[in-house]
């Protein structure tokens, strides 16, 4: 006669606080995916399954009854607050599930204070994930518990550190033969910032959502400690405001888009930080120091049920009929069969590996920058390795912007000229303005300094675009590499304009670049120190400069006068006419500027 089981239900849970009753998406699809994971094993264990989520979403559960009843406003900032709170007069008002400590929550991303409620009513959980460490082969599982029996249960499964050790040199590996092991230049000091989506369960600390630039003053001291801050944003967000404004504070700042692995094996990677990202755990491996800016409340002692384990980090096996007889108390012949589990289920359930990318082609070797010089942007061109982020793949013409911004990194072979003065850069391309009234704007920056911009007309779909980005040289005395931004409002996408199926979000193609320091001359060059200043030179004097450019703009104005003169008795009546007219305007410009003339006179002897 078989064993019975600890628990006659299993129920399946997730944040279900995180629905648009709050005002934000929901993810049913991981509670959707432990659920049918778990109940062939569960169904032949004759154990019971439900699913418990938020009304909004199909469910029972009336959310935003439940904000109204914990004084939380039914917001962002209110589910945030609702992670770490007291959920009991949401129970005594019977809003909650029913639970019995003959209940197994099997939940996704439970928060601290769920796993209070569950606790409280004397039911077991089970709290999964996907394991923050995801360069291995196959993705795996981290678990929690509050039970003894379930934690010892899941240590069946655990996977051993050393595999990730190991794992670590095979992408070194890797990623050595298939590009430089540098970034950008091999005396450059680098660092990197991880972001993530910017409402997350792991970015609320103290009950609110931590941003980016709460952390501004230690990320600026970490960046002014290497050569360039990348900043690597999430490939889920698409909004990138909460890390622009982080970037717009610091000025050695620029974007990346490179494989995550790629750039951990970099080098001249000095460290990695970010305000909680998996990539921190990651970045040990590769022997890169990780400096995390908060601790989520969702990892905090102190937060968490006294009975809470640690993670664990354990293979996708615990879906096994084996490791879930374990997990419910069966002590027969279930659990001693082996198990055969596929390694790569989760690879196959998720298709997704955030980062590891077997087709990745790694680091870019970007040469250095020749002023003067002329570079195309074409497909096989070696400018494209400057791509640094928010590009598209290059074509025949050009590339062309993918997104709401872009960023170009450039090596520079040596630091500017001794008399250099200015750093300009043109920059030719086209502006995809479709058949919309409202055209994409294009903003560019040049260590950041805003650019002159020059669009000339063009075709349908498309007008030419020019810019003129100038940069002093003061501002990058020993740069080792100049960064270049771009930023586009309301990208188009071509789909949306009848133009096509490209479902692309364009705003500008980058065709063509070229750089050069504009240098003073030898002759122009200040006199030295021993050498009295002449009177022009001497703050006394500026009244003089100021009159004799006066005097030179009223030359101009006479050589206009005499080159208008009224014309000659041959002429026709009505050219005389005019050309009197004009001779009036002119009389009365030429006495505006004796006027001015005056002035300064008057100014200067005043001074003297």
């Amino acid at each position: 006669m078989a064993n019975a089981t600890r628990f006659d239900e299993i129920v399946f849970m997730d944040d279900f606080f995180r629905s648009s009753d709050n005002s934000l998406p929901s993810h049913p699809a991981n509670r959707r995916f432990l659920h049918k994971a778990f109940r062939h094993s569960a169904s032949r264990l004759g154990i019971v399954c439900r699913e418990e989520y938020a009304r909004s979403d199909g469910g029972r559960l009336d959310v935003a009854a439940m904000m109204k009843a914990l004084g939380l406003a039914p917001t962002p900032a209110g589910w945030a607050k609702a992670s770490a709170a007291d959920l009991t007069p949401v129970a005594e008002m019977g809003l909650m599930p029913m639970l019995t400590p003959r209940t197994l929550v099997i939940g996704w991303g439970l928060t601290p204070s769920l796993m209070h409620f569950i606790e409280r009513s004397g039911a077991a959980f089970v709290d999964l994930e996907i394991s923050p460490i995801r360069f291995t082969s196959h993705l795996a599982f981290c678990a929690r518990t509050n039970d003894r029996q379930i934690e010892a249960a899941l240590g069946g499964w655990h996977i051993d550190e050393e595999l990730f050790w190991n794992e670590a040199i095979v992408l070194e590996g890797y990623f050595s033969r298939r590009g430089p092991s540098l970034l950008f230049d091999r005396d450059m000091t680098v660092g990197l910032f991880c972001g993530q989506t910017a409402v997350d369960l792991a970015l609320i600390r103290d009950g609110e959502i931590a941003h980016p630039i709460d952390g501004l003053d230690e990320i600026r001291e970490l960046a002014s400690s290497v050569d360039l801050l990348l900043i690597k944003p999430h490939p889920y967000e698409s909004d990138l405001r909460h890390l622009t404004r982080l970037a717009s504070q610091i000025s050695n700042v620029a974007w990346t888009d490179s494989n995550i692995y790629a750039l951990m094996c970099a080098d001249n990677l000095s460290f990695v930080c970010g305000l909680s990202s998996g990539a921190l755990r990651e970045a040990a491996y590769f022997m890169k120091p990780a400096v995390p800016l908060i601790e989520a409340d969702r990892n905090r002692r102190n937060k968490l049920p006294a009975a809470c384990s640690d993670w664990q980090i354990t293979e996708p096996g615990i879906l096994s009929m084996q490791a879930l007889s374990k997990i419910c108390g069966r002590t027969d012949g279930l659990t001693q069969r082996p198990a055969r589990f596929p390694d790569d289920a989760l690879d196959r359930a998720f298709a997704v590996r955030w980062g590891w990318d077997a087709q990745s082609p790694g680091l870019h070797a970007a040469p250095e920058l020749a002023p003067g010089r002329v570079y195309d942007f074409q497909a096989g061109q070696p400018a494209t390795a400057w791509l640094s982020f928010g590009w598209s793949a290059p074509e025949g013409t050009g590339v062309w912007t993918g997104g709401t911004r872009a960023c170009l990194v450039i090596p520079l072979a040596s630091s500017a000229p001794a008399n250099a003065t200015e750093l300009r850069a043109r920059i030719e391309g086209l502006l995809f303005v479709g058949t919309s009234s409202r055209n994409p704007i294009v903003r560019a920056w040049i260590g950041g300094r805003q650019a002159d911009v020059q669009t000339a007309g063009g075709t349908t779909g498309e007008t030419e675009v020019r810019f003129v980005l100038k940069a002093p040289s003061t501002d990058m005395p020993k740069a080792r590499v100049l960064v270049l931004e771009f930023d586009i409002t309301d990208p188009l996408r071509p789909c949306d304009c009848g133009l096509g199926a490209d479902a692309r979000r364009l705003g500008f193609h980058l065709q063509r670049l070229s750089l050069e320091w504009l240098c003073v001359s030898a002759e122009a060059v200040a006199p030295d120190v021993e050498s009295p200043a002449t009177p022009l030179h001497t703050p006394a004097a500026r009244p003089v400069r100021h009159a004799v450019q006066v005097v030179i703009a009223a030359a101009v104005c006479v050589g206009a006068l005499v080159a208008s003169l009224p014309p000659t008795r041959a002429e026709e009546p009505a050219q005389s006419s005019v050309s009197a007219s004009r001779w009036h305007r002119l009389q009365h410009t030429l006495a505006m500027g004796l006027g001015v003339i005056r002035d300064d006179i008057h100014t200067l002897l005043h001074h003297g």
